[in-house]
């Protein structure tokens, strides 16, 4: 058996997920990476996308992220998220809903969102998307 560590992922309003585990994949900036217990403490970028988490009984439970930080640290690492859902709690109607939306505010047609929150809200349905299609 693989050893575990802790694992936080916490948007801005509430803990996500909190729980021992075997490793955690993540889209950093730069790429994807990965981190198992005793990794070297770090502090990195993240980017929109899907943490993976491989549990204790090599489970996995995957997290829509749109950016953020994590910091490992001792066999402790927090994900700080700018938002972020489990895919078990993602509605997929309503993220196609506001994934559409989107793409109509960045086409330059009548939306209720700005070309800014457009870009936003269309990385974080595509993130919460993809970590629907991933369970």
């Amino acid at each position: 058996m693989a050893k575990l560590f802790k694992v936080s992922v916490v948007a801005p309003d509430r803990t996500v997920f909190e729980d021992e585990v075997a490793s955690i994949i993540a889209p950093g900036v730069t790429g994807y990476f990965g981190v198992m217990a005793d990794h070297e403490a770090t502090i990195i970028a993240l980017r929109s996308g899907v943490v993976e988490i491989l549990d204790s009984t090599n489970q996995r439970e995957h997290v829509a992220i749109t950016g953020g930080f994590l910091e490992v640290s001792g066999n402790h690492a927090i994900i700080l998220a700018d938002d972020a859902r489990v895919a078990k709690d993602i509605d997929i109607a309503e993220e196609q809903r506001l994934l559409e939306e989107a793409r109509r505010a960045l086409r330059g047609e009548s939306s209720e969102f700005t070309q800014e929150q457009a870009q936003h809200e269309l990385d974080r349905a595509m993130a919460r998307l993809k970590a629907v299609k991933m369970v």
